[in-house]
């Protein structure tokens, strides 16, 4: 940690051209510019943080030993006025080192008013103000951290995600009390999204909505993101099972106990319940956001929030995609998918369209009359048992599906719903639909054929599915992994974030009717 008169001596050397430092205060520069980059504190003399009256002294050096018409008296004032406003903030070592001394030894010349030094000065102090210590002392505070040449502060995921694109280990400089406090914070954050999947709308603002995750760390709050962006993702979190290893072998119950009548004083004769066992094999689902040497050198901060939406974004819209369309086919069912390579995030696992439209009874021709509620009903009939209980069942639609969902005039007006706040002609969302959760999906295909594929030459027909969500496995073998990587040539930087999951039924659709399909209808 420097002292107040090493930081005074580093700005002397530091105001000096390079051609007039003697080799002895050269070494002794570079020694000095060490200390300060290894310290990243704030100032101090002896362990106490420096007061206003050390700081005038050293930026009153500065301007003297940089040369100026400007009295010591006068810079002593100025300095005293620029710092008024620092109050409980601090200022960092090395960004104050840097800013003022460059400032004076560029601005300042012989003769300049006394007004311009205190402006320079002014605007110097402005640029490497950080937060207070007292950050810390709260236990919920403690989860933002102060960062140098930036007003306000990081939370401990945007830090991690900062440390990992400058090249840095992800936890650089994050105290280990910080860390923990975030850690824990998400292990809450995981529970209650158990919890609050289903009871009310996920959001970034609401308490117990979303606002509670913020702040986490970096894998926990790109979940978060995940779950936000895909609907369908946060209404699967019931079926998500933890892989301890791959390929897992997730035991199922084929058949129920029989139970028989028996007499008094008679055995009664046993059964054995079947067993079987879904074996779950993760794939791996790659993202990468590039950005350049000079966003890196200008906006690495500004950055930051669009590059962790954009990650979340980009997986919630894969994972989506190989839920509804994945084909692991060597030549997929949609001809557009197969087209983009063995890579294409729908050569996953087989998803519900490809595992409906192979079992006859679970894809329904909606030709006739398209998305009517007469037609969902027909839909959940052909689920048999399976789509008895609505609040297991939900309904995943595409964009001009939804709309047409909530164009249904049982429930579209004041009178039909019998509550004119639900009434869809006035929120214009549509929750659910006898009692079945309704989940918009940008992946659900609206652009195939009358057979339920996209072949590119019929591209009118819309799909639609139900799905009973207890009767899936989402495995979850590694949750994000965020990593970077850099191209010389192409002067180029990556973030590089993957996530493992499987997804199947618990049994074959032959068996069970875990989902079906309607498709062959005017999109």
């Amino acid at each position: 940690m420097l002292t107040a008169t090493e930081l005074k001596r580093l700005m002397e050397l530091m105001s000096k051209s390079a051609d007039k430092l003697s080799e002895a205060e050269k070494t002794e520069l570079n020694t000095l510019k060490a200390k300060a980059d290894a310290a990243q504190n704030p100032l101090s003399e002896n362990g106490k943080e420096m007061t206003e009256e050390d700081l005038k002294k050293v930026v009153s050096e500065a301007v003297k030993a940089a040369g100026s018409g400007v009295t010591e008296a006068q810079v002593k004032t100025i300095v005293a006025d620029a710092v008024k406003g620092l109050g409980g903030e601090k200022v960092d070592t090395k960004a104050l080192a840097e800013s003022i001394t460059n400032s004076v030894k560029e601005a300042i010349k012989p003769g300049v008013a006394a007004d311009d030094v205190k402006n320079i000065v002014a605007e110097a102090l402005k640029n490497v103000r950080t937060n207070s210590k007292m950050q810390f002392e709260d236990e919920h505070s403690g989860i933002e951290l102060p960062i140098a040449h930036r007003s306000g502060n990081l939370s401990v995921a945007q830090k991690q995600l900062l440390n990992i694109m400058t090249g840095k280990a992800e936890n650089a400089d994050i105290p280990e009390s910080v860390l923990r406090t975030a850690q824990q914070k998400s292990e809450r954050a995981e529970k209650m999204l158990f919890s609050t999947i289903g009871g009310k709308a996920l959001t970034t603002t609401g308490a117990g909505t979303g606002l509670d995750w913020m702040n986490v760390t970096l894998s926990s709050q790109l979940m978060q993101r995940l779950y936000l962006e895909s609907k369908l993702a946060a209404a699967m979190i019931s079926s998500e099972v933890q892989m301890p290893t791959n390929p897992f072998k997730y035991p199922i119950g084929t058949t129920r106990p029989t139970f028989r009548l028996t007499g008094e004083n008679t055995t009664a004769a046993g059964s054995q319940q079947g067993t079987g066992g879904l074996t779950l094999d993760a794939k791996k689902l790659v993202g990468i956001v590039d950005y350049s040497y000079e966003a890196d050198e200008d906006s690495i901060i500004a950055i930051l929030p669009n590059t962790l939406q954009n990650l979340g974004q980009a997986a919630a819209e894969a994972l989506e995609d190989a839920i509804l369309n994945g084909d692991t086919a060597a030549t997929h069912q949609d001809s557009d998918s197969h087209a983009l390579g063995a890579t294409h995030s729908g050569k996953m696992f087989d998803g519900v369209r490809k595992l409906t439209l192979a079992t006859s009874d679970l894809k329904v021709s909606l030709a006739t009359g398209g998305i009517t509620t007469a037609n969902i009903g027909i839909l959940k009939k052909a689920m048999k048992r399976w789509g008895l209980d609505p609040r297991n069942v939900i309904i995943v639609a595409g964009v001009n599906g939804y709309n047409d969902l909530v164009l249904l005039p049982e429930t579209l007006t004041a009178e039909k719903v019998g509550n004119m706040n639900t009434a869809r002609i006035l929120t214009g969302i549509a929750p659910n639909l006898l009692g079945m959760d309704i989940i918009p999906s940008s992946q659900v295909r609206e652009n195939l054929n009358a057979t339920g594929v996209y072949d590119g030459t019929t591209t009118t027909k819309g799909s639609i599915f139900l799905i009973h969500k207890p009767s899936w496995i989402l495995g979850v073998r590694r949750d994000f992994t965020v990593e970077t990587d850099v191209d010389k040539k192409a002067q180029t930087r990556s973030v590089i974030a993957s996530f493992r999951r499987d997804f199947k039924p618990m049994e074959s659709l032959a068996n069970i009717k875990a989902a079906v399909l309607g498709y062959n209808f005017n999109a």
